[in-house]
């Protein structure tokens, strides 16, 4: 399905365009118009930087340092994915180096569910034969009233940090750190950051980029930081973490935490107990470190094949689907891949889709959305039909009896049918501006390049070329998947477009949407575009 093409800018850039214009063109597309030099240059991130209330974040330390003083048992209760980890790690390596007396605790996806579970916590002190005197949650915590009562009611004094947003009542916490502009990671840090001023901001970073937060203005200013440490000094387990998943330590970007590290640390959560992920980046020595880093690549290993041969079995299921919504449902799925296998399929189909892992009583959903639906508004027509649900527009998760699974298929099909009768459901993709052949030059590439770190809010550039004429062709690839173009002396790359080779004629005419990247090899430099959409002409 070809999308359709939004240009954000009227502007044809050319070789003539010069390197202010072409700055001014980008930072407007992204609507950063005040502050451009503290874009380019952020400054170490402080409280003051965004809206986090400084009164109750020195009010939450000072209840740590009391803790810490008198030898109070402290829990860490965080999530099972990246920030969530980071969040637990970042908290815990501050209180521990300041000799306090804490233990960190990731829910098992499977047994403890999402979020702060009461029960859990009070098991918890059972398997650890520990009365807790006082529990931080991080990643968790602003919604869940009923569990966070019956804690605090047991005696524990309770700290949240979280950055979800809060219903229109607080729970009955003693502290609260919040603020929806940062990642939970971010939080963590900084509460971390009053206790031990080495709190490892490399940790704020990693969660950041893997919860997707915009990468302007405060989150920015942790990224730049957050990845020079990691540049340079990373953490036991942070390295060898690197090292194992054989990518350059001087050279990790955004690019790598969401796609490298990120996943190898989500998919130990994703197919079993997640600690693992968080003893690896508590890591007190690179023995340690290492065994760690070993599982969690495993696991990464194990759940790339899981994912595989379950989006095969799903795309089997969806081949003959009409609806306006694609909904898979089978007993061989696990819990923690269906959020992936509903993600790929509503990017390769831009449907909205409902994948359910099938279990004996109880199954469980992962739902993904195009821009047209919000789905959890949809899913909250039929409320009396699951048994619980949580989401936002684009994403959301509910639990359903297995016995009615089949009816509420048939009731939300019917629901998303309708509602999408009218739409024209073709994706969208934003462009920043036309730009000649001629301007793909390394001047251009360096300037781009000013722009990094990349990420929400602040996308790599995209440009739209007209009518270029392909003076070569070849794929590459172990499966012949990938598709490499000459455009006279410019090398373009398009990875996973090698079955248009077959639509694509030497001296032939196509319109192109990519990136401008830079090649490095055996010590010559040169310009080449990195091709996400192809139109042959």
């Amino acid at each position: 399905m070809s999308p359709k093409v939004k240009l954000k800018s009227i502007s044809i850039i050319s070789q003539s365009t010069s390197k202010q214009e072409l700055i001014d063109i980008l930072l407007n597309n992204r609507q950063i118009i005040d502050n451009k030099d503290d874009f380019f240059k952020p400054k170490y991130p402080e409280v003051s930087d965004f809206d986090l209330d400084q009164k109750k974040l020195t009010k939450a330390a000072n209840r740590l340092k009391k803790a810490i003083k008198n030898q109070e048992n402290i829990l860490i209760y965080g999530d099972y994915d990246v920030d969530g980890i980071t969040s637990t790690a970042v908290l815990w390596q501050a209180l521990h180096n300041q000799g306090a007396k804490v233990i960190p605790f990731v829910p098992n996806r499977e047994r403890d569910g999402y979020g702060i579970k009461a029960k859990s916590f009070f098991d918890f002190q059972v398997q650890k034969d520990i009365k807790f005197d006082l529990l931080v949650t991080v990643d968790n915590g602003i919604v869940a009233h009923k569990e966070i009562n019956q804690i605090v009611e047991s005696g524990a004094e309770v700290i949240i940090v979280d950055h979800h947003l809060t219903l229109d009542t607080l729970p009955k916490a003693s502290i609260i750190v919040h603020s929806t502009q940062v990642s939970a990671s971010i939080l963590a840090w900084f509460l971390a950051k009053e206790i031990d001023d080495q709190a490892d901001i490399s940790l704020a970073a990693l969660g950041a980029v893997a919860d997707c937060v915009p990468l302007v203005g405060i989150n920015r200013q942790v990224v730049v930081h957050g990845l020079q440490k990691i540049n340079t000094d990373p953490s036991f387990g942070l390295k060898k973490l690197i090292e194992i998943s054989n990518i350059k330590s001087e050279t990790i970007s955004t690019y790598e935490l969401s796609f490298v590290l990120g996943p190898r640390i989500n998919a130990v959560g994703r197919l079993s107990d997640p600690t693992d992920a968080l003893r690896l980046l508590c890591s007190q020595n690179l023995t340690q470190a290492t065994q760690f880093a070993q599982s969690l690549d495993k696991f990464n290993r194990d759940r790339q094949a899981i994912q595989s041969e379950s989006l095969k079995t799903a795309d089997e299921q969806n081949k003959n689907n009409q609806d306006k919504l694609i909904f898979v449902s089978n007993k061989d799925y696990l819990p923690g891949i269906i959020g992936l296998i509903a993600g790929r399929l509503t990017e390769k189909f831009h449907l909205p889709s409902i994948i359910i892992s099938v279990d004996k009583e109880f199954s469980k959903a992962s739902c993904r959305s195009v821009p047209e639906l919000n789905i959890v508004e949809a899913l909250r027509s039929f409320d009396d039909d699951l048994v619980e649900l949580g989401g936002h527009a684009g994403a959301a998760g509910f639990t359903i009896k297995t016995e009615n699974i089949e009816s509420f298929k048939t009731k939300i099909t019917a629901y998303i049918n309708k509602k999408l009768a009218k739409v024209d459901l073709v994706p969208t993709i934003e462009v920043d501006a036309q730009m000649e052949l001629s301007a793909a030059n390394l001047t251009n590439c360096k300037i781009i390049d000013q722009l990094k770190p990349f990420g929400i809010g602040n996308p790599e550039p995209l440009f739209l070329f007209k009518n270029l004429k392909v003076t070569d062709k070849r794929l590459l690839g172990s499966q012949k998947e990938h598709l490499k173009l000459k455009f006279g002396n410019l090398d373009a790359i398009a990875f996973k477009k090698g079955d248009l080779d077959s639509q694509i004629a030497i001296f032939s005419a196509v319109d192109i949407i990519a990136f401008l990247s830079i090649n490095a090899w055996n010590g010559n430099v040169s310009p080449q575009l990195m091709i996400k959409e192809i139109f042959p002409i």
